[in-house]
């Protein structure tokens, strides 16, 4: 009778011990280290609740990272890989697996607002690295990008290395063009200097030529766009078509954005004055119906 008492009591304690341990959030996996903060950058883990974040803070897997109207941050990961945020801007680290012997793995993150700089590290020298928006998905591979999401609008800019292509369109777009840019309706052409400059300087808090050769994380973008360069992907991606000379001219203003491509002139007279599809810009960023870029 006592030996059924003492194994009922220890089948107990490990019912109750089994209850408990399960009640216990498993530790996060720290995936980087925040590098740099201006002024401030709040962080959410899974589970826990928002912490205002300081440089050298770990941040885990599938944390959410938020910036203020006036802030900005970098983090670096283990990999190597480095994320510059603008102000306003919210991202969810939601998939990173980096093998350190081998240097495979894999990078993912969500931006929902606002906009970022990525330099891919070791994961993501052989396969794409993956930036989710609410309208696309922009994959980077061994290269470095700027990506904008603004008004239900996602726009990226390819700076430098292998290749980033869109899954916005059908096929995929994909460019290797230094300064190509994609957008939720596939290639554009090559970004102008003038969006180049606001937008490193809404990343980077100053204006690029303050910064140093190539801007704070180097924009590897060239006065004029490199040929083409054949094919780029072999999964059947499209690759950037159109004219290489074309330009990506954007309107900036509080928060607003306007893709509008840039015509030659050819008449090498008196400037036509723009039409109103050219101009329009409101705060409600509904264009007029015969107005389409």
């Amino acid at each position: 009778m006592a030996h059924k008492l003492i194994l009922s009591a220890l089948g107990s304690s490990a019912i109750a011990l089994a209850a408990a341990l399960a009640a216990v959030p498993a530790v996060a996996q720290d995936i980087g280290v925040v590098a740099s903060i201006e002024p401030t950058m709040r962080g959410t883990a899974p589970g826990a609740r928002p912490r205002n974040l300081a440089q050298g803070d770990a941040v885990v897997a599938n944390e959410t990272i938020e910036t203020g109207a006036e802030g900005r941050g970098q983090v670096l990961f283990l990999d190597q890989t480095t994320l510059a945020l603008a102000p306003s801007s919210r991202v969810v680290l939601d998939s990173f697996v980096f093998d350190p012997d081998g240097g495979g793995g894999s990078f993912g993150l969500q931006l929902t607002q606002g906009a970022l700089r990525f330099i891919g590290g070791r994961t993501t020298e052989n396969r794409d690295g993956t930036i989710t928006t609410p309208t696309a998905t922009i994959g980077i591979r061994g290269s470095s990008g700027l990506v904008l999401f603004e008004n239900g609008a996602t726009i990226a800019v390819f700076l430098m290395g292998d290749r980033m292509c869109t899954d916005a369109v059908s096929p995929p777009a994909c460019t290797s063009r230094e300064g190509g840019v994609l957008t939720d309706e596939g290639y554009a052409g090559q970004v102008s200097a003038d969006f180049l400059a606001v937008l490193l300087e809404l990343i980077d808090g100053l204006p690029p030529d303050l910064l140093g050769p190539g801007g704070a994380g180097g924009t590897g973008v060239d006065d004029g766009a490199p040929p083409d360069s054949g094919q780029i992907s072999s999964r059947g991606e499209e690759e950037d078509g159109g004219d290489p000379d074309q330009q990506f001219i954007t309107q900036f203003g509080l928060g607003l954005f306007q893709e509008v491509p840039m015509e030659e002139d050819e008449g090498g007279g008196e400037e036509e004055p723009p039409d109103e599809c050219e101009i329009y810009y409101s705060e409600s960023y509904d264009l007029p119906p015969e107005c389409t870029f």
